[in-house]
């Protein structure tokens, strides 16, 4: 069920309260639903469209079905500019979703102990990306991000979060469950290794990228040891995580909490003498 099949294209006065009142209005046309609760979750500016608005709108509703009733609570995003609704919005040049890239913002509770991987934990600036281990961008990002959170322990905390895309890099899987038990054990450099080594990403048995991974890395590890509850726990609930914040792809990284799309923001709080060093680059 998507807003966005309630959607007319006006709406007097785009406050917030005014959007709830406009997506109840709508749901409520279809006979088949009843609506229990409309709430705004987030409201993020457009950064490229002055004077639009993303809502982030969650709903409970109830349909009918036969004798019977099923509730449903989800998700949707709108997009609002004065007294105008759109139930999407298309960059008419590369033909891409705005939708998509919306991403909610991140409260502390995503600043934990398990997923501290570099930097001090009372740093003043935090970073949280969430990676796959063979995802061509986040082989290009991530190693850089480690390389900032261990150099200016005092300005950046990195948390690390795992969201291996199993339907483009099977192989990813596994190694993303090897970085959680790993860094357990207080290996990190291993997990740095994993970021710059070739794998076959191809590969869907559990036991032959073990066998790479210790081939090329030297690191012996049983899927017993990586498939343990608490293991395949941790991945999931990062999985979870993802869903909720509306994540749509990796390497995904937040700033101090906000979504950062280019994944750029964090360098500006990098020392200046840095930046110029590597402008001459």
């Amino acid at each position: 069920m998507s807003i966005s099949v309630a959607l007319s294209l006006s709406l007097s006065a785009a406050t917030d309260k005014d959007v709830i009142k406009f997506v109840k209005r709508g749901l409520s046309q279809n006979p088949d639903l009843k609506v229990y609760d409309v709430k705004i979750i987030e409201k993020q500016p457009m950064r490229r469209l002055k004077g639009w608005d993303a809502y982030i709108i969650a709903f409970n509703i109830g349909i009918k079905r036969g004798d019977s009733e099923q509730n449903l609570s989800q998700r949707d995003t709108i997009f609002v500019k004065d007294r105008f609704v759109a139930p999407d919005l298309v960059d008419i040049k590369t033909n891409r979703s705005l939708k998509e890239r919306i991403v909610l913002s991140l409260d502390k509770s995503f600043y934990d102990e398990k997923h501290h991987i570099f930097g001090n934990k009372d740093a003043k600036h935090k970073l949280v990306v969430f990676s796959d281990p063979l995802c061509p961008f986040c082989r290009e990002v991530v190693p850089e991000l480690f390389e900032v959170a261990k150099k200016y322990p005092d300005i950046f905390a990195l948390y690390y979060y795992h969201l291996p895309i199993q339907s483009l890099h099977p192989a990813s899987v596994p190694l993303a469950k090897a970085i959680i038990y790993l860094k357990k054990q207080g290996k990190k450099d291993i997990i740095e290794k994993i970021y710059k080594t070739e794998f076959n990403y191809e590969e869907h048995d559990e036991s032959k990228v073990l066998q790479e991974l210790d081939k090329k890395l030297g690191v012996k590890l049983t899927k017993e040891q990586i498939n343990q509850p608490w293991v395949v726990q941790e991945l999931n609930e990062d999985r979870k995580k993802s869903q909720y914040l509306m994540i749509h792809g990796t390497p995904t990284l937040f700033v101090d909490g906000k979504y950062d799309p280019k994944r750029e923001e964090y360098k500006k709080f990098l020392p200046k003498e840095n930046i110029k060093t590597k402008s001459k680059k």
